[in-house]
């Protein structure tokens, strides 16, 4: 696929599905879809990169389960979930690819894993949002409620390269 087709095919994906919310049995499952234009400040970061997350809560709300892609993605040295209204920053809630010195670069998967209770990095959340965030529970309402957004980092970038902000439900 050439490099405009591309750019067109990622474009009509942001604005087609910005956020996908899937309920089943299994519990709550999001997928955001993560560029530069929505780092902030405005107007965000120019960039090939994106990123793609998949997270799934258990029913119990004790655990979530998460896929993090990133394509294009050149010196990618760590990437978050923080908390945060739309348009404003806001400090980590938890890891999804701890820090490489050195960068990554990748055009695939960039981690995987389950986040429990104990992942769940101290924060000002509360200050920040109106609401803690301190364990997997309070993370899902906080991100029903809009108020979480993925941040992925790289070497050119240490504010942050592309982000995704989890739309109210």
């Amino acid at each position: 696929m050439n490099k405009n087709m591309k750019q067109l095919m990622t474009g009509l994906c942001f604005l087609l599905a910005a956020q996908m919310v899937l309920a089943d049995n299994s519990g709550l499952r999001y997928r955001i879809f993560a560029s530069g234009a929505q780092e902030i400040p405005a107007p965000g970061v120019t960039t090939e990169t994106t990123a793609r997350l998949d997270i799934q809560f258990n029913r119990g709300l004790s655990e979530s389960t998460f896929r993090l892609a990133v394509n294009d993605g050149v010196g990618i040295n760590q990437a978050h979930l923080h908390c945060g209204k739309a348009g404003i920053n806001g400090p980590v809630v938890a890891f999804l690819f701890g820090l490489d010195p050195n960068g990554v670069d990748i055009d695939g998967v960039l981690s995987r894993g389950t986040l429990i209770n104990l992942d769940i990095v101290d924060n000002d959340c509360a200050m920040q949002i109106g609401q803690p965030v301190n364990n997997i529970a309070s993370l899902a309402a906080a991100i029903k409620n809009g108020l979480i957004y993925l941040n992925v980092h790289a070497l050119s970038s240490p504010p942050g390269l592309v982000r995704a902000q989890f739309l109210p439900q």
